[in-house]
């Protein structure tokens, strides 16, 4: 099984070059799932099928799934909930409403879906995953403190725990122990790291020769190297190319791209390399399209 993800910010053509791939790679003859986790998603729009947070076959062997926020955060209650309360009902006098506090910490969305591409990955099901991750935010580093979190969580709640015999109390109410359930938290935290730096997992950085492109671009670039994640190439979208057209706005817009292409060209065409796609005079739906635009993608996978 093999891992394709695709990063960068929003607007970028993040969901039309996931969307395309794992059509290509179902025609192929390959089980695909493809996953969005865009906090708006527009995945359903592009494969023009009614898409929700659990897969369904699109077509033949290309298996789909939306997960917008609210059906992150629903998951990841019903998941870790329960035992989130165990742990801090242990140490605090709190009810459930504990869980819906901790639903809405920064980065548990993120979390969940590495906790859900871990998952999927698990069952052997699929041949490939294809993610179409959030916009870009920094949400890596969260997985990295998270583990250490637990790490010093264990710690700490050992020392508690045995001074105030609370071990004792909490399985007359048979309840699970706190103590299992950090260390199996570390050790999810643990083996998403394993995921991401291991040869399976790819990421290629989507994005668009502007400024902000380029320099989010070189951002996202940083934090997949600190988490030893593999980037095959980085893709560069959206493209006005001068050819195309002779009127005064489109030659001023294919200039200033020229110029951020070239940056981008010497900041990563060597390594690892760069795909370029032009501005397109229409838009990618369906799957005849999207296998069409997966031509420009050749250098993928």
């Amino acid at each position: 099984m093999r891992i394709i993800s695709f990063w960068g910010k929003g607007g970028v053509g993040k969901t039309t070059c996931s969307a395309s791939l794992a059509v290509r790679l179902a025609k192929g003859g390959h089980k695909v799932l493809l996953v969005t986790s865009d906090p708006t998603p527009s995945l359903s729009d592009i494969l023009g099928v009614e898409l929700g947070p659990d897969p369904r076959v699109v077509s033949g062997s290309l298996y789909a799934a939306e997960l917008d926020e609210d059906a992150v955060v629903e998951r990841w209650k019903r998941r870790f909930g329960k035992e989130v309360y165990d742990v801090v009902s242990s140490f605090l006098p709190v009810g459930e409403e504990v869980i819906d506090y901790i639903a809405g910490a920064p980065g548990i969305g993120f979390e969940f879906m590495l906790w859900y591409i871990l998952d999927k990955k698990s069952t052997g099901e699929y041949d490939f995953i294809v993610w179409d991750t959030a916009p870009a935010g920094g949400a890596l580093s969260l997985v990295k403190l998270e583990e250490q979190l637990y790490s010093h969580l264990g710690d700490a709640a050992a020392m508690y725990l045995r001074v105030k015999s609370t071990l004792d109390k909490i399985r007359r109410k048979e309840r699970a122990d706190p103590l299992k359930l950090i260390s199996s938290w570390r050790k999810l935290a643990e083996d998403v790291l394993g995921m991401l730096a291991s040869p399976e997992f790819e990421a290629y950085i989507v994005t668009i020769p502007e400024w902000l492109g380029y320099t989010q671009a070189k951002r996202i670039m940083q934090e997949l190297a600190a988490f030893s994640i593999r980037v095959r190439k980085v893709i560069v979208n959206q493209v006005f190319q001068r050819e195309a057209c002779s009127c005064k706005p489109w030659v001023r817009k294919s200039e200033v791209h020229a110029r951020y292409l070239e940056l981008l060209e010497r900041e990563f065409g060597k390594s690892p390399g760069i795909i370029v796609i032009p501005m397109l005079p229409e838009d990618i739906q369906g799957e005849e399209k999207l296998l069409e635009f997966s031509e420009y993608l050749k250098g993928v996978s």
